[in-house]
C-alpha cells in the first residue's frame, strides 16, 4: 500500500491503493465525513463518522484496517501548497 521514495533528502510516503468500484464512493464519503469531524466542533459530533461509513461495505478486519489508513491519509495528507 505504501511505498517510501527519497528525493532531495526527503522522505515521504506516496500511498496507492487499489479500490473496488464498490469500494470508491463509500471511500469518498469517508473522507468527506473526516474532513467535517475535524473542523471544529464543540461537544460531540453528531454526524456520521468515517468508521460508521466504513463498516458499509463490511469488510475483514485487514481491509478494514486498510481502508481507514487510506482515508486518514486521503483527508491529511499533503495539498497542492504543501507539496
Amino acid at each position: 500500500m505504501r511505498s517510501l521514495i527519497s528525493g532531495s533528502g526527503e522522505y515521504r510516503y506516496i500511498t496507492v491503493m487499489d479500490l473496488t468500484p464498490r469500494e470508491q464512493p463509500v471511500v469518498r464519503r469517508a473522507v468527506a465525513a473526516y474532513h467535517e469531524m475535524k473542523k471544529e466542533h464543540r461537544g460531540a459530533f453528531g454526524g456520521t463518522t468515517a468508521d460508521e461509513i466504513l463498516e458499509e461495505l463490511k469488510p475483514s478486519p485487514v481491509r478494514w484496517n486498510e481502508l481507514a489508513a487510506f482515508v486518514i491519509q486521503r483527508a491529511e495528507g499533503p495539498t497542492r501548497r504543501k507539496r
